[in-house]
């Protein structure tokens, strides 16, 4: 009994010393904080920005808004939630019947095109408000102070404010889209799963035109851009923060 008491109240030593590790969830205000728009106002600010663009391919969104949403009125900037729309878009590719939304005036191939130029309108408007430094700096007096070695960060959020922050001042403290990190050296898991900006489809990546390093593997149909800048790739057909596809491991 007594051998085996002492087995026990070791364990419990071994236990107490061991570190614990942390687990932070991170939601929409956090991008908020550095200035990009939430879910039920990013559609707006997007569309709008991708106006100021190119009329053309906003007005093709504006129209399907109209189709699938009667009482949207451009004027009255009462655009939908970014997930309700990209959902019911979603819905509407499934379940392409008379009886849902089939009809000439939608077929199919248009509905993936505004999608496509939909979500191309958010990356880009994300990838924009990211340029300024002065929205950054909550996030970054936050992980300076706080992340620690072995943290798991988890953001439903698809811009790269985290990974920005952990490049620029995490003093050798390198992240991994994976649980546990694959890596020996001191290191954070981010888990993104609702997708990520920097995060493409590899049938997408343009074979030839990437930089060794570049990209990493995240599964078997996710590549990762590891230092991702916009700037490079301005026309990247894979930008799709919304492909439920783009899962986590």
């Amino acid at each position: 009994m007594a051998k085996a008491g002492s087995t026990s109240k070791s364990k419990k030593t071994t236990e107490r010393k061991r570190p614990h590790r942390r687990v932070f969830i991170f939601g929409a205000g956090v991008s908020a904080s550095s200035g990009i728009a939430v879910a039920k106002d990013i559609l707006r600010e997007a569309i709008g920005s991708l106006a100021r663009r190119d009329s053309n391919k906003a007005e093709q969104v504006h129209k399907l808004l109209k189709y699938l949403y009667p009482g949207f009125q451009r004027p009255a900037l009462n655009y939908p939630n970014i997930e309700d729309f990209l959902n019911l878009l979603e819905m509407a590719k499934r379940f392409n019947s008379e009886e849902f939304i089939k009809s000439e005036l939608w077929p199919e191939p248009k509905l993936e095109k505004v999608e496509h130029i939909t979500l191309k309108a958010v990356t880009d408007y994300i990838w924009e408000r990211m340029q300024q430094q002065h929205g950054l700096e909550a996030m970054r007096a936050f992980m300076r102070n706080v992340a620690k070695e072995d943290d798991t960060f988890i953001t439903f959020n698809w811009d790269l404010i985290l990974e920005r922050t952990l490049w620029d001042d995490s003093d050798g403290l390198s992240f991994w889209y994976t649980y546990p990190p694959d890596s020996s050296e001191p290191s954070v898991s981010l888990l993104k799963p609702h997708g990520s900006i920097d995060w493409f489809k590899k049938v997408d990546i343009p074979k030839g035109k990437m930089k060794r390093g570049t990209i990493q593997t995240l599964d078997d149909t996710v590549s990762v851009f590891t230092r991702f800048n916009f700037a490079d790739l301005p026309k990247m057909s894979g930008c799709n923060p919304g492909d439920r596809s783009a899962g986590i491991r």
